[in-house]
């Protein structure tokens, strides 16, 4: 028996994939329904008849319809291939229970884009455009916090928007393969966003929307470096993302129903940083590999101010084996991972800061015949001295809740 509080889920799901050819095109369908009913059961008074289905303090029914078309054009004379497409989405949430963590709603999306490739000799160019629309209507609801009524009116709001991006591949010296995409994006605000007003107890916040919020929309560059030769690979992507109306999660400092509040705000903010590392795997020992990445973000309002929730930068260093012993054992290797957390200290207002750490992983496995009985087999043991962390992003971090310590897992599968 779960203590209370507690959360009942079910989920229906029905999918379905299809492709039509013809000749020299294609269009591919995806269609999908999802039917979400949630409910969440909190503390009653002891020794009285507890029944779920009357008792649910917030009981939610989400039926969500999505569908994705894609025409693959015939490809042109001049060797241009092009996709045509339509995604959407119908949503409908309603509650039944006595409390509401987000209003009865309806959601549509809709979305149309078209995309060409062109290949030349040494090089590739992508270019895409794309209109965007979401219509979202709520119902008149009333909260109660406490000795405080809150009120909250429907809402009606239209969000629409037409992006862009290009991209293009291509040789800058000998072996150094370059990447430069530019592109503009959109993104509507969604349910949650602009009128939850209650306890999450799936992010342990209580979470306060803004039904004010405007569409978010932002210009990014990428650009990516290769260099690859038998032995060595060497590898550096950087982006800048220049966001106008960011929307973001932030802490208030308050506390309200025993839980942080953090409200839905926007800002106009930058993110920007990049992957970094290399490759190695010399001859004549090609057995042997060694990876080494750097990743980093910075996340900044225009203010200046450091944006919440931005996870802190990270060094991951793996050294890999590739074996065979005889016949019995195949595509056998072994590998030793380190991974190192730096300390995450530019924060948010009303943001902790949190501490560094290293985490070793180990592992091996491969492909097992004894006889005629033939299997794969692989055994890791994660987190291998049991480091006690909180990742900067932890939903639990606000309860002193440590991350998962050691995790050791075998698994075997068989081929009949």
């Amino acid at each position: 028996t779960p203590k209370e509080p507690y959360q009942k889920v079910d989920n229906q799901i029905f999918s379905l994939h299809k492709h039509f050819f013809f000749g020299n095109s294609k269009l591919d369908i995806d269609l999908g329904y999802i039917i979400n009913d949630r409910k969440e059961f909190e503390e009653h008074p002891v020794g009285e008849a507890h029944n779920e289905d009357e008792e649910a303090a917030m009981a939610l029914k989400l039926r969500t319809f999505n569908y994705n078309v894609k025409y693959n054009l015939p490809t042109f004379k001049n060797g241009i291939e092009s996709i045509l497409g339509l995604q959407g989405m119908f949503q409908q949430n309603k509650n039944f229970g006595e409390e509401l963590l987000i209003p009865n709603a309806k959601v549509n999306d809709l979305g149309l884009f078209y995309t060409i490739h062109k290949q030349f000799k040494s090089s590739s160019l992508q270019a895409g455009i794309r209109f965007d629309t979401r219509q979202l209507q709520t119902e008149k609801h009333i909260v109660v916090h406490g000795a405080d009524t809150h009120v909250f009116n429907p809402l009606d709001k239209n969000y629409t928007s037409f992006t862009a991006s290009l991209g293009y591949k291509f040789t800058l010296f000998d072996k150094i393969t370059t990447r430069i995409n530019t592109a503009s994006g959109f993104r509507a605000p969604n349910l949650a966003e602009l009128t939850s007003n209650g306890v999450h107890h799936g992010t342990n916040r209580f979470e306060v929307g803004n039904a004010d919020l405007d569409t978010e929309k932002n210009i990014q560059l990428d650009v990516s470096l290769e260099y690859k030769t038998d032995h060595i690979e060497f590898f550096g992507n950087g982006f800048y993302n220049q966001l106008n109306d960011y929307i973001f999660l932030a802490p208030t400092g308050a506390i309200e129903d025993g839980a942080p509040v953090f409200k839905y705000t926007q800002h106009n903010a930058k993110l920007y940083g990049g992957e970094f590392g290399f490759h190695l795997h010399p001859h004549p020992i090609d057995w042997l590999h060694l990876e080494s990445s750097f990743e980093m973000v910075v996340g900044k309002q225009q203010n200046g101010d450091y944006l919440p929730l931005i996870p802190a930068n990270t060094f991951k260093n793996t050294l890999r084996t590739e074996f065979k012993i005889n016949d019995w054992i195949k595509n056998g290797y072994t590998n030793l991972t380190v991974t190192s957390t730096l300390s995450q200290k530019n924060v948010g207002i009303f943001e902790t800061a949190s501490d560094g750490y290293h985490l070793v992983s180990l592992g091996f496995g491969g492909d097992i015949e004894l006889n005629s009985l033939k299997f794969n087999t692989t055994f890791s043991i994660n987190n291998l001295f049991d480091t006690k962390y909180i990742h900067h992003l932890s939903r639990l971090k606000s309860d002193g809740i440590l991350n998962a310590g050691r995790n050791i897992v075998l698994g075997v599968s068989f081929k009949i």
